[in-house]
C-alpha cells in the first residue's frame, strides 16, 4: 500500500490483458482504484476487476475506442465520476500492425496514429481539466523502444510512438505545474503466448536465448525485462517528486548503449 496512492483513481487504457493486466493489478495493489479501459473485450476486462478485486483491490471496467475522440472524452469523465477523483492516467493502449513498409494500408496508418497519438491527445486534454481543478495529477505514456531503435515492419508504429514521446514533452510545460506529464521508453518485454513478440524479436535478428537473455550478435547479451519491471517504474513516476517531468525513462536493461 502506498499511501499517495490510496483513494486515488488511476486510470489504464488498454489494459484488459497483457501488460495492461500486470499493470492494472500493481496500482490497485498499491491502494489505487482503477479504471481498466478496453475495446470489444468485456470479458477479459471483467477477469481483470474480478483479479482485482479478489485481491482485495478496488475496479471497474469501461469500453471506450480511445481512438474516437468522443469516447476519448467521455472515458475520462466516467472514470472522474466514479470516486471524482483522477489522479493518474496513463496511455497504454496501442495498435500493432506488423507489415513491410511496401505494404502498408491508409487503414493501417491511421490506426497507429488513432490509438497511439489523437487518443492520448484528447484524453490528456479532458484528464487535464479535471487534474487542474483538483490542483495535482499525472500523464505517463508508454513510449516503447522508438525513440532508440528501427523496426522496418512497424514504421506508422514507430512514428506515433515517437509522437507521443514529443506530446508528453509538450504537455510537462503546458500543463506545469500541476500536472506532470512523463514517458517511459521499454524495449520489447511481452512474450505473448501465441509466439507474436518472439517473432518480432527474430525479424530484429534478437532471439530470446534460454535464460531469457536476449542475444545482439554472437557476443553480447542484456536482461530480457517483464511486465512488472515496467509497471514499477509507472508506480514510481505516479508518486515521485513533482520535479521530475518532460523526461522520457529508458527502460532496457542497457541494451541502447550496445
Amino acid at each position: 500500500m502506498d499511501p499517495q496512492l490510496a483513494g486515488r483513481t488511476v486510470l489504464i487504457t488498454g489494459s484488459a490483458e497483457r501488460a495492461g493486466r500486470t499493470f492494472a493489478q500493481h496500482f490497485a495493489r498499491a491502494g489505487a482504484s482503477v479504471v481498466v479501459n478496453h475495446w470489444r473485450q468485456s470479458t477479459l476486462a471483467a477477469e481483470t476487476v474480478d483479479l482485482i478485486r479478489a485481491a482485495g483491490g478496488d475496479a471497474i471496467a469501461i469500453e471506450s475506442d480511445v481512438s474516437n475522440t468522443g469516447d476519448a472524452r467521455t472515458l475520462v469523465q466516467r472514470a472522474f465520476g466514479w470516486k471524482g477523483d483522477l489522479s493518474v492516467l496513463i496511455h497504454n493502449a496501442s495498435s500493432l500492425r506488423p507489415k513491410e513498409f511496401e505494404d502498408v494500408t491508409e487503414d493501417d496508418f491511421d490506426a497507429s496514429f488513432g490509438v497511439n497519438i489523437r487518443g492520448p491527445f484528447f484524453l490528456s486534454q479532458e484528464a487535464a481539466k479535471v487534474m487542474k481543478k483538483q490542483g495535482r495529477g499525472r500523464i505517463i505514456a508508454l513510449v516503447g523502444n522508438s525513440t532508440t531503435e528501427a523496426w522496418p515492419n512497424l514504421i506508422p508504429h514507430g512514428l506515433s510512438k515517437t509522437a507521443l514521446v514529443r506530446l508528453m514533452e509538450q504537455l510537462a510545460v503546458a500543463l506545469s505545474p500541476t500536472v506532470q506529464c512523463n514517458a517511459v521508453a521499454p524495449t520489447q518485454f511481452y512474450r505473448s503466448d501465441d509466439g507474436t513478440n518472439d517473432a518480432l524479436r527474430r525479424y530484429r535478428g534478437e532471439p530470446l536465448v534460454e535464460d531469457g537473455t536476449i542475444r545482439i550478435g554472437s557476443r553480447y547479451e542484456f536482461r530480457n525485462g517483464d511486465a512488472d519491471d515496467v509497471a514499477e517504474t509507472l508506480l514510481f513516476l505516479s508518486t515521485c517528486s513533482s520535479y521530475l517531468t518532460g523526461a522520457v525513462i529508458r527502460l532496457d536493461g542497457g541494451k541502447a548503449l550496445f
